[in-house]
């Protein structure tokens, strides 16, 4: 049996229902589409009817207008409930009871974040203020479940569909926020540090000279331990490096330091790297692209993979100087205080700017789980931590997703609050196994 073409027929062809069609058709369905305004061309082929015109014995889906509108205005969606699933925009006719296209594009293009929202201390959005977070779906990949939701429905109208099934990754990358706690800081700072130790306000005194000496292992530099890990779990890794100028919340080693571009360019040939910009490039293109040459000099290749330094997203300024940048692969998709699927989805997808109206070259690749997330903000002791990040390994393994999480070499040290978070990191990348 030969698999026809889907048509989805429109009256207004828009680019937010081109991007919203792409992702679900193209990347989690695998159906071949075509949207038209012509009627005639749907012929004996299978089809959506997209629209309020009346119609019989056709697949329709009704519009809520959302996809015809430009801008952004105040909107939050009632969320309904589909069997199990949770909805957005519900219709009251058609062949399924929501606006599929309107619930993921407003999920995909996080619609949310471009309003008026109450930052957290560092300008964030908050995962706990998102429609998700309060109506209990955020641990789940809502735009996933929906397209399936589609497809069953449409393959029961039209058999001669088939859909694509899509193997499940994993991805476990590190944020080196700060290489070393000692090594490579400086005369200056590394003087300060050691007079604060000996003066009973600043770290271990005899800790700092050991490792300054070189006879005992800087505290932070758990690389090795990584490396191990990966290895032999065979994971896919990506790591993270900073290369701007030290500040509050800045702590990497110069860019020029021979130590650390020793292990940005070691990690960078064994597994890939990507450009993790500064707490101070935020809001700041300039500095952004001086930060990108620094990596490009570090590596020998420019900086095509990013992911922003405390997760500093805001919409759509960030991804805007990503784009101007030349980064084409961003990875900062995800809350800080809540882990989860921020926009629904368990792969990478394009970002749609909201305020142009156009599906942009920058592929968004969301994380679900973050160390820091699981310990800092919800004091998740060891085992809990583990049961969450089940959890979203299996909603991700079920979507035939991308699984990535997060990590950072300080928190693999055993030390500080971090007892017992090695476990984890094994466990994690034992779980995430394909």
């Amino acid at each position: 049996m030969t698999t026809k073409k889907l048509r989805i027929y429109t009256q207004d062809v828009t680019p937010r229902l081109e991007y919203v069609a792409d992702v679900i058709f193209s990347s989690i369905l695998g159906i071949e589409y075509e949207i038209t305004t012509d009627r005639r061309k749907i012929g004996t082929n299978p089809a959506i009817i997209y629209s309020d015109e009346k119609v019989k014995d056709q697949f329709v889906i009704r519009p809520s207008g959302l996809l015809t509108a430009t801008g952004v205005t105040p909107l939050e969606p009632a969320v309904t409930t589909v069997g199990d699933l949770p909805a957005l925009f519900s219709v009251d006719d058609g062949s399924i009871p929501f606006d599929i296209f309107s619930a993921a594009f407003y999920m995909l293009s996080r619609y949310e974040e471009y309003l008026p929202f109450k930052p957290d201390a560092h300008g964030r959005y908050q995962g706990v203020r998102s429609l998700a977070y309060r109506n209990g779906f955020l641990r789940i990949p809502v735009v996933e479940l929906w397209s399936r939701f589609l497809a069953d429905a449409l393959v029961k109208f039209y058999p001669v569909l088939t859909i694509r099934h899509n193997e499940y990754r994993s991805l476990v990358t590190f944020d080196v926020d700060q290489a070393f706690a000692y090594r490579s800081r400086g005369l200056l700072r590394s003087v300060g540090g050691l007079m604060k130790g000996l003066t009973g306000t600043g770290a271990r005194p005899a800790e700092r000279i050991r490792t300054m000496t070189g006879s005992l292992a800087d505290p932070y530099d758990s690389f090795e331990y990584i490396e191990q890990n990966i290895k032999l779990h065979g994971s896919d890794a990506l790591f993270f490096f900073p290369t701007g100028d030290q500040g509050e919340y800045d702590h990497n080693p110069p860019h020029r330091d021979h130590d650390y571009g020793e292990i940005v360019r070691r990690y960078d040939s064994m597994y890939g790297s990507g450009l993790h910009p500064s707490y101070r490039s935020a809001g700041r293109p300039k500095t952004l692209r001086m930060e990108t040459e620094r990596y490009r000099h570090l590596t020998g290749h420019s900086a095509e993979q990013a992911r922003q330094h405390w997760l500093l997203l805001n919409m759509p300024g960030t991804y805007q100087s990503f784009v101007d940048a030349g980064i084409r692969f961003d990875y900062t998709m995800g809350y800080a205080d809540e882990p989860g699927f921020r926009a629904g989805i368990a792969r990478p997808f394009p970002f749609y700017d909201l305020s142009r109206e156009i599906t942009t070259g920058l592929t968004i690749v969301p994380f679900q789980v973050m160390d820091g997330t699981l310990r800092q903000y919800l004091h998740l002791p060891p085992e809990k931590a583990l049961d969450v990040i089940r959890t979203l390994v299996s909603a991700t393994r079920r979507a035939g997703g991308l699984f990535v999480s997060v990590w950072h070499n300080t928190s693999l040290t055993e030390a500080n609050g971090w007892e017992g978070w090695r476990r984890v990191f094994e466990e994690t990348l034992s779980i995430q196994k394909a």
